[in-house]
């Protein structure tokens, strides 16, 4: 078994990281960029949207074509960029608009178009990495298991324990110790130590790349939705046979055999139980739908009764 340590960093530093920004952000824009609160607001909220938006693109990514590690260890190191970028904007003062003068006669000015183009490349940047990080590090964590291992499999259970108790961890530190530091020793010191918790969060979880299980990519489920949707449009006329033996279906014993011989950590495809429920989705065997000039899809994800 693979120790849970390193998922566990990232993913603290990654909740650290994020909310440390955010939770405290509306008062950086308003108070130092000398934003509105309307404008604030927004951006805070279109922040996180995209934050969590990007995790579809993140899973599709990772399931498609780099995999959950590169995935992880490619989108941390745009999150670090991210929160790099808005720790140099906070610290250097061409990036950011003077101080007010007289707050109460509301002359401040306002953060110019170039200082407002940084902030947002590095929230969105952070975003961008967020995203990627999020979809990835609990499936790469799941994939260190062996499912069909009793002893492994309740160890998985454990690791998901701890996993779920380092995302609250790091969001009470996020809403505590972060936002006090911001208030008291300045945000160049809050975003900078947020900054260099995902850069260690990087490094630790490199460090374990030698003990890692890695599997093989299988595709994104989007992309297999998608195929079962357009060919049960394309076989709309066709009619199903009442045997459900004449349907495209998984060879079990066969599907278990490959799996063995490709991986002992693989897992073997799993048939569907016969439902009465999307018949509209299944596949006639190749035999029936030859006999109707209808071409097949390989479709076993879902079989009927």
């Amino acid at each position: 078994m693979v120790l849970g340590k390193p998922f566990e960093v990232v993913e603290l530093n990654e909740r650290l990281t994020t909310l440390g920004i955010a939770v405290n952000l509306v008062t950086y824009l308003t108070g130092t960029m000398h934003l509105g609160n309307a404008a604030s607001a927004n951006t805070v909220t279109n922040f996180m949207g995209t934050s969590f938006m990007l995790c579809l693109l993140g899973g599709f990514v990772a399931d498609t074509f780099l995999g959950r590690y590169l995935t992880i260890a490619i989108f941390a190191a745009v999150q670090a960029s991210g929160v790099s970028i808005l720790t140099i904007s906070t610290a250097v003062p061409g990036l950011r608009p003077p101080a007010c003068a007289d707050p109460a006669s509301g002359g401040c000015v306002k953060a110019s178009g170039a200082q407002l183009g940084v902030l947002y490349l590095a929230l969105y940047l952070t975003a961008l990495g967020t995203g990627g990080l999020k979809s990835s590090v609990s499936g790469f964590g799941s994939d260190q298991f062996d499912e069909t291992d009793r002893g492994e499999k309740s160890q998985m259970m454990k690791f998901f324990n701890w996993f779920f108790f380092f995302i609250s961890l790091g969001s009470l530190l996020a809403v505590t110790v972060l936002v006090y530091i911001q208030d008291n020793l300045g945000r160049r010191w809050g975003y900078g130590l947020c900054a260099t918790a995902i850069a260690l969060g990087l490094v630790v979880f490199l460090s374990g790349t030698s003990r890692y299980r890695f599997k093989k990519l299988v595709g994104s489920p989007l992309t297999q939705i998608a195929v079962v949707v357009a060919a049960a449009w394309r076989k709309r006329g066709l009619e199903l046979p009442s045997d459900p033996s004449l349907l495209h279906d998984i060879d079990e014993k066969q599907a278990a055999a490959d799996a063995e011989k490709g991986s002992k950590r693989s897992k073997a495809k799993q048939r569907v139980p016969h439902t009465k429920q999307f018949r509209y989705a299944l596949q006639p065997s190749p035999l029936s739908c030859r006999r109707q000039l209808v071409p097949t899809f390989p479709l076993d994800m879902v079989s009927s009764d």
